[in-house]
């Protein structure tokens, strides 16, 4: 009897300690997760890695992620919580190539809906050469006056060019180029991610190899990267490719060429020799990777129709053949061989997206005089080049050569976008509304030629490794809360040619640094919590 109740009070002792230790335990578990300001249960989770989808859980806290799991938060509090029960949740995707300069505000946050809408939580201005120049003040500006989006910026070639050389289409003096390194070392102290070039448009264009290689030199001692609008996406395609390839190997910066493609008739289908220069590259021990929009359809001013001696040193060819009949002839004659080398028996492929009100939408054949006749319609091109241009819409890409691109492991994607306002009489690009929603519709849930964690990876989490963006592109422990949830049987463009600003379907919400920004395709209100990111 004695032994007996010995045994039950040891026996109860233990029970004791064991239900303590499983209450620390649970207490262990659980008690991290207890408090969250945002939930998100039951969906799909694609983390941006490349991973193969799974189903779980997402707690959120002071802007960054906590946990990931199927079941650690289950006895949590959370200020909200989002049931993703047969919805994907996805890291918020990064648009890689904009143009948002014109767009940041002097004063009040800045809410670019079209990004936002595309579940774009993250955008990269500053490219093709364009830029402001003192990228401290703009990350000041941001944080001045906040955000809904985040924003990083790399620093323009153009601009700096401009800012130091004004129009001039000469080679610099040792001590503008000077200057300029000045001014992108600048650039990359104040966290630009690295220096972009617009070789295409003036005064970048006028510019010698030897002088981008030495503004790259700039950013790569400062590991950034070299991030190219090359000279020509044309006939001299292969060319070009080969001189930004160059300029990587001499300045030693990573090289990232910017919408990639073959652009005219008389390039098309030439795809695979352009992506095999890339490879090439690759194994010789480059860092090279490229960008894409899913359309087949390219958006710039009509200036790249003209020869470069017209818009040299600030377009004075071209004010002289304002004046002078001889010179217009011969500009006439440049533009008809450059549209012949392109393969363009016309000009009915260049639709106006702005400029007079009685342009937009209507292509060079039809303004300023409708005409069938080629050699009126280079007349209405110059007509309206000497009253400032304007922008336009290029049907000059071939579809398989799109898809080419974006199937390449080393392409992420770019908008190649503004900040798109309804209110303007204008007709853009629908790629502004419509770029990634386009992705998961045509080429996923569409054609299948992209998994759905390739393409997620491609939107978020390779970006990001491109760019060194630090904690962002991927759903992981102690990363930014940038979150998309969409529904991928729905998801889809909404924007097409004629109606350009049309949202997207099937995204319901997008969160920015733990903040709802989206909700049911809607701009929800809440506070602005985007940030600004510099170089990591």
């Amino acid at each position: 009897m004695k032994f007996s109740t010995r045994r039950a009070i040891f026996l109860l002792s233990v029970g004791v300690i064991f239900s303590d230790l499983v209450l620390l335990a649970a207490w262990w578990v659980f008690a991290p997760y207890r408090h969250l300001d945002l939930l998100i249960m039951h969906g799909t989770v694609v983390d941006g890695s490349g991973a193969e989808p799974r189903v779980c859980n997402i707690g959120v806290r002071d802007g960054r992620i906590v946990e990931l799991s199927p079941w650690r938060f289950y006895f949590s509090q959370a200020r909200t919580t989002i049931d993703a029960r047969g919805k994907i949740v996805a890291p918020g995707f990064i648009d890689v190539h904009t143009h948002v300069e014109p767009n940041l505000p002097a004063a009040g946050a800045f809410q670019p809906a079209n990004f936002l809408r595309q579940g774009v939580t993250t955008i990269i201005t500053g490219n093709c050469g364009r830029s402001r120049t003192d990228i401290a003040a703009v990350f000041n500006a941001l944080e001045k006056h906040k955000s809904y989006i985040n924003v990083a910026t790399l620093i323009g070639h153009n601009s700096v060019r401009q800012e130091v050389m004004d129009t001039a289409s000469r080679r610099p003096t040792t001590g503008e180029l000077n200057r300029m390194k000045q001014l992108v070392e600048r650039a990359m102290s104040g966290g630009a991610l690295g220096l972009s070039t617009g070789l295409v448009y003036a005064p970048g264009r006028f510019a010698e190899q030897a002088e981008v290689v030495a503004l790259s030199e700039v950013a790569a001692r400062n590991s950034g990267l070299y991030v190219s609008h090359i000279r020509d996406e044309g006939r001299g395609g292969m060319e070009a490719i080969s001189e930004a390839l160059e300029v990587g190997r001499l300045s030693g910066a990573p090289i990232h060429i910017s919408h990639f493609k073959s652009s005219g008739r008389s390039e098309w289908h030439s795809m695979s020799k352009r992506l095999e220069l890339l490879d090439a590259a690759r194994s010789a021990g480059q860092s090279v990777t490229i960008d894409v929009y899913p359309y087949n359809r390219s958006s710039t001013t009509t200036d790249v129709l003209l020869p470069g001696w017209a818009v040299k040193d600030g377009r004075a060819g071209l004010r002289q053949a304002g004046k002078n009949p001889q010179i217009r002839q011969q500009l006439h004659a440049d533009i008809l061989a450059g549209l012949r080398e392109e393969g363009w028996n016309d000009l009915t492929h260049v639709r106006l997206a702005a400029g007079r009100p009685e342009w937009v939408g209507h292509t060079l054949a039809d303004v300023p005089v409708a005409s069938p006749d080629i050699g009126r319609q280079i007349e209405n091109l110059i007509d309206i080049s000497l009253l400032g241009g304007a922008q336009a819409i290029y049907a000059d890409m071939d579809e398989d050569d799109v898809a080419q691109v974006i199937d390449y492991p080393y392409c992420v994607f770019g908008s190649d976008s503004a900040v798109r306002d309804p209110d303007i009489l204008y007709k853009p690009h629908p790629r502004g509304c419509g770029t990634f929603p386009r992705i998961f519709n045509n080429y996923v849930r569409g054609e299948r030629s992209l998994g759905l964690s390739q393409a997620v990876y491609k939107a978020s989490g390779q970006a990001a490794e491109i760019f060194k963006l630090g904690d962002r592109g991927k759903l992981r422990p102690g990363a930014w809360a940038d979150i998309v949830i969409f529904d991928l049987e729905i998801i889809r463009d909404g924007a097409d040619y004629d109606q350009p600003f049309a949202p997207p379907h099937g995204i319901d919400y997008v969160i920015v640094n733990g903040v709802i920004a989206v909700d049911h395709g809607n701009l929800s209100g809440n506070r602005p919590a985007g940030m600004a990111v510099k170089r990591q």
